[in-house]
């Protein structure tokens, strides 16, 4: 693993947690939030909600190599809060076969890999829109929640719970307007010289209104303006038959490809 795969990791890492640190009480009971740590992997579960986006373990096989009772571990975990459908990462070059064995043995199957992008402090290019982007506050977030609540088919419920990230310093929010309607949302995490652009959306009433790329740009100039030399963010690898529309609007905005993540997801 190079340096700046592992800086993605981290920073992905802690974005993640502070999902689960800021999340409202009564939304965390409601959500039936899970986060727990097995070996150098943070896994993340809800018992209520079926996005793959809030069930997922990243970091297994970054600090030390994967095992076969790493796997069980993370497996029992999601049978235990009931999670149908869920997303493994492993990070490896060199995946053992007995790693492997253990996948299958727990139900796992390979499933489509996520690409992880990265750019440095070069300038952004300018998007166009005739929206208005505006960072959002927590009195201000409920709309961002909403959007990405929706676009990522979470429960209602999960509203709460994104928009709990604008208590966190580190996050920046960003929605996207026509007039007072909001249209869109993204949002990045900033630590130090590293920022993780995360929870791009758009309400489908205002596609192809140029939202993405203008908030994409405020992303990128927020985490420029405070000294970031890096910026990563993800999507899912392109495939025959997909439009790739995210992955072709984060390569405009100067990222390139720095690793494709395995995935695995319970078997059919």
């Amino acid at each position: 693993m190079t340096d700046l795969e592992a800086l993605s990791e981290e920073i992905e890492r802690a974005a993640l947690s502070s999902l689960h640190a800021h999340c409202p009480e009564e939304t965390r009971q409601e959500l039936g939030l899970e986060l727990r740590e097995v070996g150098d992997a943070l896994v993340a579960g809800a018992r209520n909600d079926p996005s793959i986006l809030i069930n997922r373990t990243l970091g297994l096989g970054t600090a030390s190599a994967p095992t076969p009772d790493d796997i069980r571990q993370i497996a029992e975990i999601y049978r235990d809060i009931g999670a149908t459908n869920f997303f493994l990462h492993l990070y490896t070059d060199d995946t053992p076969q007995e790693v492997l064995q253990s996948l299958s043995d727990n139900g796992l199957a390979p499933a489509r890999g996520w690409m992880k992008f990265q750019r440095d402090d070069a300038p952004c290019r300018v998007a166009k829109t005739d929206l208005t982007v505006r960072r959002v506050g927590p009195e201000e977030a409920a709309p961002f929640g909403r959007i990405v609540a929706t676009a990522f088919g979470m429960t209602e419920a999960a509203g709460p719970l994104l928009a709990g990230l604008a208590n966190d310093p580190n996050w920046h929010l960003f929605v996207s307007y026509d007039g007072e309607m909001p249209a869109g949302a993204g949002g990045i995490y900033i630590s130090g010289e590293a920022a993780f652009t995360e929870w791009g959306a758009t309400d489908p009433a205002f596609r192809r209104r140029g939202s993405q790329g203008a908030i994409m740009e405020a992303r990128i100039n927020t985490a420029l303006e405070r000294g970031c030399k890096h910026i990563f963010t993800e999507t899912g690898e392109a495939v025959a038959g997909d439009p790739q529309h995210s992955y072709g609007n984060i390569e405009r905005f100067g990222f390139r490809e720095l690793r494709l993540r395995q995935n695995f997801k319970p078997a059919p």
